[in-house]
């Protein structure tokens, strides 16, 4: 099959991870720009054709939004690396869904004529970050002479108004949960049946971690390690431990290099180095669950993934995945969704809990473990799932070594669903609980937080601290049970 030569490829990627030794002096641990000019350097490495002249067909350096405070990190890691040239320079907002969503643009982009090669980085130093901060120091700063030159992709992340952040639903591992009592309801399962689902479920990424050198984890935690509480793993949110929950506290970026056939061609990459972006579906829900209709659904995602099967044909033609992972509800909301295998590996890296990301990243990195993973299957499929906030956000991308015999395109379903009425924060009454978890603390559960409908349909944030109410979320199900709520405070009707 002759390849049009402005089909997009993917030609190198890399992932790097620093671990500070004893002894290590903080002050002199690399920062975000080091690491992902080091992974943009071993991705030009990653392709097998000569490091200096992939480097230098580089146009276009974009870069996953950070926690950091560089308003062109593009332009410090081109410095770094030495590009010279017109460089074009990209940085990205907040949302896990953006790496899939953003390689898949500089795709349309290369297919287009307008770039003729790129690389997405994205790199966090978060574990040093809090280390210098326990000392009292902050991170070394840079000066940034084209600060203001990047181009801005994607809208402001909105994980919830300030009474979503009062009473904690704003929280990741507290919206999460109430996901996952919600999916629990849903499906008939015990409480006990639920929290043995999610550590099924993790024990499977962690087996796959134990495998990654650039996991954060590597102790391929079993079942019961997963789900039983203990010193050094915690209960978190009802029915989160700690290692169910995303770890972003590590030193980590990563890059992918995308161009043209024709570029990689007269750069010289080896056609076994080659992953072809092949399509992108993405969606959007309610930017809160407060208001989305039913809790143990993500319709977005539902018609993401019925959008993804019915371009490939099956389900069956996924030969591989890697299912965003942040928490177990939303790789159960996956799952159910594309109709996938639980018992099968869901990750070629180990995922958030256990490979650990630099937040925004973590698709980057599943995509960066998906090209070796179909380097080592050639004419296999892959499936990467990006997610942003409240599994509000849906990105699903295809890849193969195969090129696609239809053009690369991406489609956008927009905002799926009609979103419920938000009642007044205080206002008082009866209604019914949709969703429910116990947020703990060190030194036990701290509050309970929930999602209540009240009869009229309109929805709110309750929050309790009440102990017999807290102990009944952690021993029944309390999803469907009647509350009474005033000022926000949820008591047993």
């Amino acid at each position: 099959m002759t390849i049009d030569p402005r089909t997009p490829v993917i030609i190198g990627v890399a992932q790097v991870s620093h671990r500070a030794a004893d002894g290590d002096n903080l002050s002199d641990a690399p920062d975000p720009i080091d690491l992902m000019t080091k992974a943009v350097r071993e991705a030009s490495a990653d392709t097998q054709a000569p490091a200096a002249d992939v480097l230098a067909a580089l146009d276009t350096v974009a870069v996953i939004g950070g926690l950091w405070r560089h308003k062109n990190p593009g332009a410090l890691v081109a410095d770094e690396v030495g590009l010279t040239g017109d460089i074009h320079t990209i940085l990205t907002t907040f949302g896990g869904n953006l790496p899939i969503q953003s390689i898949h643009t500089l795709a349309e982009r290369v297919q287009s004529g307008e770039v003729d090669a790129a690389v997405l980085a994205g790199g966090e130093c978060n574990q040093s970050r809090r280390a210098l901060a326990k000392l009292g120091e902050k991170p070394r700063r840079r000066e940034e002479a084209q600060a203001d030159e990047a181009e801005s992709w994607g809208p402001l992340l909105d994980m919830g108004d300030r009474v979503a952040v009062d009473r904690g639903g704003e929280t990741p591992f507290i919206s999460y949960a109430v996901l996952d009592s919600a999916i629990r309801a849903s499906r008939g399962e015990t409480i006990h049946e639920a929290r043995d689902r999610g550590a099924a479920l993790w024990s499977g990424y962690a087996a796959v971690a134990a495998e990654n050198p650039h996991a954060a984890d590597q102790q391929g935690l079993s079942v019961d390690e997963i789900r039983i509480p203990s010193a050094s793993n915690r209960m978190v949110a009802w029915p989160y431990t700690k290692a169910m929950c995303a770890n972003n506290n590590v030193d980590q970026a990563g890059a992918i290099i995308i161009c043209s056939t024709a570029k990689a061609d007269e750069l010289g990459v080896p056609a076994e180095r080659r992953v072809y972006p092949h399509l992108c579906v993405n969606s959007e829900d309610t930017k809160t669950l407060v208001d989305r209709e039913n809790l143990a659904v993500a319709p977005g995602l539902v018609a993401t993934a019925g959008e993804l099967i019915e371009a490939l044909g099956s389900v069956d033609t996924i030969d591989h995945v890697e299912l965003y992972s942040c928490f177990p509800s939303i790789v159960t909301l996956t799952t159910s969704a594309l109709g996938l295998d639980t018992s099968g590996p869901l990750t070629t890296t180990g995922g958030l809990a256990f490979a650990g990301a630099p937040l925004n990243f973590a698709a980057g990195q599943g995509l960066i473990g998906m090209v070796a993973t179909l380097r080592n299957d050639p004419g296999s499929v892959g499936v990467v799932q990006g997610n942003g906030g409240h599994a509000s956000k849906h990105a699903l991308g295809v890849y193969s070594t195969d090129a696609p015999t239809t053009p690369h395109h991406v489609r956008s379903l927009g905002r799926i669903g009609t979103p419920m009425e938000i009642a007044d924060p205080d206002r008082p009454g009866t209604g019914t609980v949709r969703g429910i978890t116990v947020e703990y603390d060190h030194t036990g559960p701290s509050r309970a937080v929930a999602v209540v409908e009240f009869d009229d349909r309109a929805r709110v944030w309750a929050v309790s601290t009440d102990t017999a109410l807290m102990e009944r979320v952690t021993t029944e199900e309390m999803v469907g049970a009647r509350v009474t709520v005033a000022d926000g405070q949820m008591s047993l009707s």
